[in-house]
């Protein structure tokens, strides 16, 4: 799978504050017209740091669960 996962910022909702921008270890975000976005996505390390952060609760990383199509997990478990 070759879908690069970024965090994704409700700018709607995002108030702004800079606290993931400053906050971010990877320099990933930066505030675009007062608010925050994902500027440097290959940069993202989806650390998770910025959903934490976020007193507004704007940011979320959304998540891929994929189950295995086999009865025999990598580990030999049945």
């Amino acid at each position: 799978m070759n879908k690069r996962w970024k965090p994704l910022i409700n700018r709607a909702t995002c108030t702004g504050c800079g606290a993931c921008v400053q906050r971010c270890p990877e320099g990933a975000l930066e505030a675009i017209a007062g608010k925050a976005a994902v500027t440097q996505p290959q940069a993202c390390t989806y650390c998770g740091l910025c959903e934490t952060l976020c007193p507004a609760r704007a940011i979320a990383l959304p998540y891929l669960v994929v189950f295995a199509d086999s009865s025999v997990s990598d580990a030999g478990i049945r």
